[in-house]
């Protein structure tokens, strides 16, 4: 099929244009070539109907295992902008390069901004992908658009993170732009195998874990650049915040440090996943352009600011050094080992000693136990309890030391969500996270009125945006939490804390905000309170 429409618009076109595969010349037969349009074919759109076919012919379940998600034509076009916004317009004689080519989508649409000779332009283009058919269409599109056959040397077969590819790729680019294949390493299907993990390490030692391979992509192109060059690749929105990815943020502000974000406004993939596109280029780290605004330089901690900013979220200026939570507080939460030791110790048993409490058991100063049912293991419990002698020996001691005096948080919510267990009997269950206060801390309802304030909630919306489940929650942390701030009012701070125990959640948010010198900030009483649950 895709051999028939690249014959076809050749045909159109009055091109002499070949598919080859492998170096081998795709047979067509003559009823395959009395479809199609000819207006079209011959027409602007030509050139591009290789490609869009080649995604016709792809199964979902083939994109997911390859990570591969198409981008619409309006999404490089809004990408080419901002680009260009970004780094200066492209120059025709720039040498381009496409580290995941797919159909030749972004090429076309690179080629398409430049004035000149096409037969000049295209022999300056350079494509990578490891399906060969992905790599032919896209060398048949290129010729199309050129008005003959461009040379196929710069077409290169192969996984463009591996050393083998990188040795037959030019040193240096002008611009490096495409969609890289999004493979998630949390997933058996799109994790790296042992082979892979070992390159990756040897190329990029900080790199690693859980990170995407498509932040190893940003890398790849990053180091490929020429001084002056340019780079747009698309990423999920995780590389901006998640912790693995730290090294790979840390390692672009080096070498190309961030100049624009372009974030997703509606899904246009296939995939359940947000996406963004990072506009980045060599020189001095500056402001970041998102949206139509300038955000702050960002620091390789995390990126969650620019996306946040994306999104409407107030921001607030860095808080003056000072304790944080962590200097009042211990602060942890269960992994998988402490979810599976409680599988058989859980019942449901109204009397029960040590209440579960799951995180959808947990409202802003509410403990939802027994008022409504809760899912534990694949079941529900109207009142969850852990029965301590049939708790896995392994972690039975991790579960009597949580049998404290603790505030809950719950995790993937809108907003810090805490409740107050004054008696210590109950249990957290992953991912809820314990906060056990020290001696010095003032009391739990202090820590109480800290976590359901406006400022922990924007501050952790700035700072883990794009790593939650969905793009409005907040994926609580203990390390993150560890690190809220302290407000420097002590009187406000105890206004809080007595709002926090009366449960009057308004009157704590605002005391907060008066204790964090915040005062005057409305709006971000107002995100808070809208994101909070009626």
């Amino acid at each position: 099929m895709i051999a028939a429409v690249v014959q076809r618009v050749a045909t159109a076109g009055r091109v002499d244009v070949e598919l080859l595969v492998d170096g081998v010349a795709v047979e067509v037969s003559a009823a395959a070539l009395e479809v199609g349009d000819g207006t079209v074919c011959a027409g602007e759109w030509g050139p591009w109907l290789p490609g869009f076919v080649r995604e016709a012919l792809q199964s979902l379940e083939d994109q997911r295992r390859l990570g591969i998600h198409h981008t619409p034509s309006h999404v490089i076009e809004e990408l080419l902008d901002l680009l260009e916004q970004r780094t200066g317009p492209i120059d025709a004689h720039s040498s381009v390069l496409d580290p995941a080519v797919g159909g030749g989508a972004f090429l076309l649409a690179v080629a398409e901004r430049m004035s000149g000779d096409r037969r000049e332009i295209a022999e300056r283009f350079w494509a990578v992908d490891i399906d060969p058919i992905a790599l032919a269409t896209a060398h048949a599109a290129l010729s199309l658009w050129a008005g003959g056959p461009v040379s196929t040397g710069r077409f290169v077969l192969g996984d463009f993170l591996a050393v083998s590819t990188s040795e037959r790729l030019p040193d240096r680019v002008d611009l490096v732009v495409g969609n890289p294949p999004f493979l998630s390493q949390l997933k058996g299907p799109t994790a790296r195998n042992a082979d892979a993990r070992a390159a990756l390490r040897t190329r990029w030692p900080d790199v690693g874990g859980y990170v995407d391979d498509a932040g190893a992509f940003l890398l790849g192109g990053a180091e490929r650049l020429s001084a002056q060059g340019a780079m747009v690749l698309m990423q999920p929105d995780s590389i901006l915040a998640a912790s693995d990815a730290a090294p790979v943020r840390a390692r672009l502000q080096n070498v190309a440090p961030i100049r624009g974000l372009w974030v997703e406004e509606v899904r246009s993939f296939a995939a359940a996943i947000d996406t963004v596109a990072i506009v980045a280029a060599p020189g001095d780290p500056g402001p970041v352009q998102v949206g139509r605004v300038d955000a702050p330089e960002p620091s390789p901690g995390s990126w969650g600011h620019l996306l946040a900013a994306a999104r409407g979220v107030p921001v607030i200026a860095a808080m003056s050094e000072g304790p944080s939570l962590a200097a009042i507080a211990h602060v942890t939460a269960g992994f998988r080992d402490q979810y599976y030791g409680l599988v058989d110790a859980v019942v449901d048993d109204a009397d029960g000693e040590h209440p579960l409490i799951t995180v959808g058991l947990i409202d802003p100063l509410r403990n939802r136990w027994g008022a409504v049912p809760a899912r534990f293991a694949k079941q529900r419990f109207q009142h969850p309890s852990v029965d301590l002698d049939r708790v896995e020996p392994s972690v039975v001691d991790w579960i009597r030391a949580r049998l404290v005096p603790k505030v809950l948080v719950a995790s993937q919510t809108k907003v810090i969500e805490a409740i107050v267990d004054e008696v210590g009997c109950a249990v957290p269950s992953v991912p809820v996270v314990s906060v056990e206060p020290r001696p010095e801390a003032p009391s739990l309802w202090h820590v109480a009125a800290l976590l359901t304030s406006p400022v922990a909630t924007t501050l952790a919306v700035l700072d883990a945006a794009g790593t939650a489940m969905s793009a409005d929650a907040i994926r609580v942390s203990a390390a993150r939490l560890a690190r809220l701030p302290l407000p420097p009012d002590r009187g406000a701070w105890d206004e809080a804390a007595a709002a926090a125990r009366r449960g009057d959640i308004d009157e704590c948010g605002w005391a907060m905000l008066r204790a964090h010198g915040l005062s005057h900030r409305c709006d971000v009483f107002e995100f808070w309170r809208s994101r909070c649950p009626s």
